[in-house]
């Protein structure tokens, strides 16, 4: 008699991500080029680390004194000061009084995972989770998961080829009373100060929670403090919010998946109160998380002369960034590409719309073997000396087609 598997009625999941890279791989076209990676790369199209991890790391790996024993559920103390410290400045009002703390957390989306479980529970009258970012943010699929009702706003203006503040203003005033308001990545969001102003006035107001998502501090502006001004203007104005701050692009330990769930209250006593209640998720979730990542963050940001070293290599990658978006944005302009190409190095950070429409990407997929996703946002460190020229005379072709 054969037996019926209990997993007979699991269909496969409707892939979410990674069939682009799916299809690249199975392109036998030798000259095949990936834009979606992402990592940062180097000019030699490999992952870039940051030459201080590698040290670091050795260190590490011959300290004799390390015992190896499990982390408390909270993680390692000194990665999670270190890793504030980093966030909101050594001398910050909000470290000093104690009203900000943090939960050691595992992989990319875990500081969203644990804190979404947390708002649930504590927070059960609210059902609504608003997502404003300029590209999309997987932790919309984390709240689904836990019930709560998704909406997604992209804040990059397709006209303009702009990050629009007036679009970030509106949603808020659109949003339901107490939702849950992810900030993802505004980085090139130029708030006026009467739009700061409106800002605060609307998240009071309405009393809205604030989930900000950090995902690689120093890679946007390659100034440390400019990434999180947002942050500290919101901290220094008392208001209370979770953020994910996750540490594995800005140093290269894209393995490690290593960050902390901040979480800011109006008081010492509220925050231990809810890391307190955090502490029981995390037990329930993952338990005691790992800790070389945590180890290799921690000793770059406690010495100065690491610390130095990691903020050059920081800064080198920024800058190196900068020079790839000029040059494409040069030699579209003397290749006489139409339109304007300024958007391309007015992005800051790693990833940037080029500005394409459907039929260009799909004109530089299909026919160039350039793979890039359907919104045209590319990882403008996937583009190197080699491959600038093949690039830069692809988009003007599928440009000048698709004009023609």
């Amino acid at each position: 008699m054969t037996s019926l598997s209990v997993f007979r009625d699991v269909p496969t999941a409707q892939k979410l991500e990674g069939s682009l890279l799916k299809i690249y791989r199975q392109d036998g076209y030798p000259s095949k080029l990936f834009l979606a990676y992402k990592v940062c790369m180097t000019e030699e199209g490999h992952p870039w680390v940051s030459l201080v991890v590698h040290k670091t790391r050795l260190q590490i790996a011959e300290d004799p004194s390390l015992d190896y024993e499990y982390l408390p559920l909270v993680g390692l103390k000194s990665f999670i000061q270190s890793s504030l410290e980093l966030l909101f400045g050594k001398h910050s009002e909000a470290i000093a009084e104690k009203r900000v703390g943090g939960v050691h957390i595992v992989g990319e989306s875990g500081a969203f995972q644990l804190g979404a479980q947390f708002l649930k529970t504590w927070r059960k009258n609210v059902k609504i989770v608003c997502i404003v970012s300029c590209q999309k943010e997987q932790c919309g699929l984390i709240f689904q998961d836990m019930g709560f009702i998704v909406y997604e706003y992209s804040i990059w203006n397709a006209s303009d080829l702009c990050s629009d503040p007036s679009m970030f203003v509106e949603v808020l005033q659109h949003i339901p009373v107490g939702s849950i308001l992810v900030i993802g990545n505004i980085t090139d969001c130029k708030f006026t100060q009467n739009q700061w102003t409106k800002l605060m006035s609307i998240i009071k107001s309405k009393q809205i929670f604030p989930f900000f998502d950090i995902p690689c501090q120093g890679l946007s502006t390659g100034d440390l403090e400019e990434d999180t001004k947002i942050l500290q203007y919101f901290v220094s104005l008392g208001l209370e919010f979770f953020c994910s701050q996750s540490l594995s692009k800005n140093f290269g330990i894209y393995d490690e998946g290593v960050g902390i769930l901040v979480v800011a209250a109006l008081s010492n006593q509220h925050l231990l109160c809810v890391l307190s209640q955090l502490m029981d998720y995390v037990q329930a979730l993952w338990g005691n998380p790992p800790a070389t990542g945590a180890r290799i963050i921690t000793s770059i940001l406690c010495n100065p002369a690491l610390f130095g070293e990691w903020k050059q290599s920081l800064k080198g990658v920024v800058e190196n960034m900068m020079l790839i978006k000029e040059k494409v944005k040069e030699k579209l302009r003397l290749l006489g590409t139409p339109g304007s190409w300024d958007h391309i190095t007015r992005q800051s950070g790693t990833h940037g719309y080029l500005g394409l429409n459907y039929q260009q990407v799909e004109f530089l997929v299909k026919k160039k073997h350039i793979y890039l996703p359907k919104t045209s946002r590319i990882n403008f460190t996937c583009i190197n000396a080699r491959n600038i020229d093949y690039i830069t005379q692809s988009i003007h072709e599928a440009v000048m087609l698709t004009e023609g």
